[in-house]
């Protein structure tokens, strides 16, 4: 089509003009990849936010090269995120969609010159551009858009998206409210690192035989836009099969170099493995200390990741975070049935492999644990517990937690759970439970006979219960993960209970949903169940360990105590006048205003509890 308007060679510039360059097509087994993700990267567009912590985006859609065509292939926006992430497209979208046809993929439309001038851009070596576009106003978009556009969509950022040195379509963010240039300037920054990542993770994946997508799309939501990324490679490590993800990055918001390795298994007991992450800074402090992260209850280490980065980023520490067995895909047995785990497990044999991996890579470090709900528990009841642990096992390879440990540092977790559900009648359950259960089973039948009522319909059945099943069949009753948060009634253990803070949006609920909540086993359920209905204290699952009793009798290292004063899964009371707490000089009690989980997603709240810790760790 620009065969008349090619000028002789004599004629033309060094660089070709914007006008003549030809847009080539995506090859089919790159479209058919790029649609199996295209819905999580509108996704994690709607979610990205300033380095300030305010979210950038109401909206998002993606406009793809399909053949000799582009079209409007994908749409988010903050209060959708849910449908989406399950491929529910809401009507208004596909309305939407089907009323923008696919128009030219080599012709005058505003994308396709922003794709031809991306293409020049790049050929001279520079960054792709970036647009701020009045949606409204500006008349390089069409009427036909323009009339569909709602109150909340009246300003657009475009963001070319590249494999390789080819484009695959633009990115759109779209806002409500304009952009200040100073704002503008910013992001800028930030939309480049997340263009880079996209082609990035594209080249390493689409090649696999087998590329396993869902790891994809949570690598492609997980992407830290304040960093940028330098580079990206895979390493072998001695002694697991799996290679090492090895991401070179500079934090924008510290000016700062570091470097992350996912993920490190280590071999437990009965074919169970650990799963470790590693934060690395390139300029580490002198402190001499390496931070080891536990996830609580339901949750993956992903619930660390806004901690971790703090602390390493800004404050030089090197940060492991932890995966505990039944986690993730390699740290449980494979190719063969697995039984349920109890907490046990986690505090005799997960914890202490963590602790022996880190003093055999960092020797001469020793360790602040840092532990979320009940990622703290197992901290503490390693530590009380010992000894005994210890002659239990007849394991004399156990790491002495105080010859390795430095402090403790537990947010949101108590000793035992606390929960009250707001059922009619559950509190007088709860009371009949609690004295039948110390009247008469414990006396006449034993500790066992509890299990075995609570397991009738549990363990032996399945050996995980899977809390994002129990949130989702909730959700499917509801418009919007809005609705699930604010207006699901109060009767039952809602999302909002489990994060409960005021700041919740959408895309931190989606967050939470994909990539924090994960399965647990039946076992570790019934363990704290047990706890929470006879107000009892945390025993090992054959009653033989009372953990509470040792923590009273042995824990005295220095412990930093950090809770929510709006928890509503463990009450703020269950901090208060705790004696072994305080049994060390060196122990703190701090509370913030948030909930279970708010606590660590709340960035404003992560940068004061990284703040606070940091000059606890000082003190050890």
């Amino acid at each position: 089509m620009f065969e008349e308007e090619v000028l002789k060679l004599s004629e033309q510039p060094y660089y070709p003009e914007e006008e003549s360059i030809y847009i080539p097509v995506v090859r089919e087994p790159l479209y058919l990849f790029i649609k199996e993700l295209w819905h999580s990267i509108v996704n994690k567009m709607v979610s990205i936010t300033f380095i300030d912590g305010d979210y950038c985006f109401d909206h998002s859609l993606f406009e793809v090269i399909d053949g000799d065509k582009i079209k409007i292939a994908a749409i988010s926006s903050q209060i959708r995120l849910d449908e989406i992430a399950q491929k529910n497209v809401p009507d208004e979208f596909k309305k939407f969609i089907k009323a923008i046809n696919p128009y030219a993929l080599n012709g005058n439309s505003y994308t396709a010159k922003l794709i031809r001038e991306a293409i020049a851009r790049m050929g001279k070596g520079q960054q792709a551009p970036i647009d701020y576009i009045d949606l409204r106003n500006d008349g390089r978009i069409h009427p036909r858009i323009k009339a569909l556009l709602t109150e909340s969509m009246n300003y657009g950022i475009s963001v070319p998206l590249f494999f390789d040195s080819n484009p695959i379509g633009v990115l759109w963010g779209i806002r409500k409210e304009p952009l200040s240039p100073e704002k503008m300037e910013r992001l800028t920054r930030q939309l480049h690192s997340f263009a880079k990542s996209i082609s990035t993770i594209i080249s390493l994946e689409v090649t696999k035989k087998k590329p396993d997508l869902p790891a994809i799309r949570r690598t492609i939501e997980k992407i830290d836009t304040t960093s940028l990324i330098k580079g990206l490679l895979y390493t072998r490590h001695k002694g697991q099969d799996l290679p090492i993800r090895t991401i070179f990055g500079w934090s924008i918001r510290y000016q700062k170099s570091f470097r992350l390795d996912a993920s490190y298994i280590v071999p437990t007991s009965r074919g169970f493995s650990i799963s470790l992450k590693s934060f690395l800074p390139e300029d580490m402090n002198d402190s001499g200390k390496t931070l080891l992260m536990i996830p609580g209850f339901f949750c993956r280490r992903s619930v660390f990741d806004l901690l971790a980065r703090e602390m390493c980023f800004k404050y030089g520490y090197k940060v492991i975070s932890m995966d505990l067995r039944g986690r993730s895909a390699p740290t449980i047995p494979k190719g063969k049935i697995y039984e349920g785990w109890s907490l046990d497990h986690f505090i005799n044999e997960d914890f202490p492999a963590a602790l022996a991996w880190i003093r055999a890579n960092y020797p001469n470090d020793r360790i602040v644990v840092y532990g979320h709900s009940m990622g703290g528990m197992v901290a503490r009841f390693y530590t009380a517990a010992f000894e005994q642990i210890r002659k239990m096992t007849m394991r004399i390879d156990l790491p002495d937690p105080r010859a390795n440990i430095a402090g403790i540092v537990s947010i949101a977790s108590p000793d035992n759970i606390s929960y009250q559900m707001k059922l009619p009648g559950y509190n007088l359950f709860k009371m009949g439970f609690s004295a039948f259960s110390k009247v008469f089973l414990m006396k006449r039948f034993g500790i066992r006979l509890i299990d075995q009522i609570l397991t009738l319909t549990v363990s032996s059945v399945v050996p995980t219960i899977n809390l994002q099943r129990y949130f989702s069949l909730f959700n499917s009753l509801n418009m919007s993960m809005r609705e699930v948060a604010y207006n699901l009634s109060s009767r039952i253990l809602t999302l909002k209970d489990f994060v409960g803070y005021p700041q919740v949006t959408p895309p931190e609920i989606y967050l939470i949903m994909e990539d924090i909540i994960c399965e647990e086993s039946s076992l570790v359920t019934i363990q704290l169940i047990r706890s929470m209905l006879s107000d009892g204290p945390v025993r090992s699952y054959d009653g033989s360990i009372n953990y509470c009793q040792l923590l009273e009798e042995h824990f005295n290292l220095p412990h930093c105590t950090i809770y929510g004063t709006q928890d509503a899964i463990v009450s703020p009371g269950s901090f208060q006048d705790i004696p072994y707490l305080m049994a060390s000089d060196k122990s703190v009690v701090k509370a913030y205003d948030q909930g279970h989980l708010g606590i660590m997603m709340h960035p404003e709240t992560v940068r004061s509890v990284a703040e606070y810790t940091h000059d606890w760790i000082k003190t050890l």
